[in-house]
C-alpha cells in the first residue's frame, strides 16, 4: 500500500486512549471509491519513550524493533504526551480528509475537546454490544473478502490477533478487554473507524446495516 497515492482522499479516523503508560492507538480507513472496493488502512501506535525498554522486558512483545522498523512511535517521557498524538493528528488532517474521528468516552475530555477546536468532527463511540457488534462483524466479513488493505503492519496485526471474542443472549459480539490476553488497542480504534466509514457510505445513502440487518458468522 502506498501511503502517498490515498493522499488527499476522504478517510475517516478512530482513536483509542490508553492510560498514561500503555498504547494509545490511532486508525485511518479510507473507503472504497469507484473501481476500488478495499478499505485501505493507516494505523499509528504510541508508547511513552522511557518505559520502552521495561515493556519490552515485562510484556515479551518486540516494541524496540517494531520502533526501529517505524511501525511504533515514541512521546517524550514516561507517560504518553497527548499533545504530541493531537499534533501528529493535526498534520495528519493536512494530508487526508478526515471526515470524522471516533473515540472511545473513557478518559477522552480533553483530548477530545482539542482534537474539536483543531476543526476536527469527533465521534463518541459506545464499547458496548449494541455500537460495537454490527462493525465488528463487518470486518470479519470483509477480512474474509480480503477487501482489508492494512499494509501488513506488525502492531495492528498483533493487536488484532489478541482479540477475545464476547458473545451475549442476543448474538451480538464485541470485543472483550478485561479477557483479552494482550492489547487490543488498535483493533478497538479499527473497529470503531470502521463503523463510521460505513454509516457515512454516500451522502443520501442509507447504512448498510440499514439495509441488510446485522451479519452473522
Amino acid at each position: 500500500m502506498d501511503a502517498e497515492k490515498i493522499k488527499g482522499r476522504v478517510c475517516f479516523g478512530g482513536l483509542d486512549l490508553s492510560s498514561t503508560t500503555d498504547i494509545t492507538a490511532f486508525v485511518l480507513v479510507f473507503p472504497p471509491i469507484p473501481g476500488d472496493d478495499k478499505y485501505y488502512v493507516l494505523p499509528y501506535f504510541w508508547l511513552p519513550e522511557e518505559t520502552l525498554d521495561l515493556k519490552v522486558r515485562r510484556d515479551h512483545v518486540p516494541y524496540d524493533i517494531w520502533q526501529s522498523q517505524g511501525y511504533l512511535l515514541t512521546t517524550e517521557g514516561n507517560v504518553i504526551h497527548y499533545g504530541f498524538i493531537e499534533k501528529f493528528i493535526e498534520e495528519l488532517g493536512q494530508d487526508y480528509n478526515i471526515q470524522e474521528i471516533a473515540f472511545d468516552r473513557w478518559g477522552a475530555v480533553q483530548m477530545v475537546q482539542n482534537l474539536e477546536g483543531l476543526g476536527f468532527t469527533v465521534v463518541p463511540f459506545s464499547q458496548g454490544f449494541k455500537d460495537m457488534s454490527p462493525p465488528t462483524k463487518e470486518l470479519m466479513k470483509l477480512a474474509l473478502e480480503k477487501r482489508i488493505a492494512h499494509g501488513g503492519y506488525p502492531v495492528l496485526s498483533w493487536t488484532m490477533d489478541n482479540i477475545h471474542i464476547r458473545t451475549d443472549p442476543a448474538g451480538n459480539i464485541k470485543s472483550d478487554k478485561a479477557k483479552s490476553t494482550e492489547k487490543i488497542d488498535g483493533a478497538v480504534a479499527l473497529i470503531m473507524v470502521l463503523d463510521r466509514c460505513i454509516r457515512n457510505e454516500g451522502v443520501s445513502d442509507k447504512s448498510v446495516y440499514d439495509e441488510r440487518g446485522l451479519l452473522a458468522f
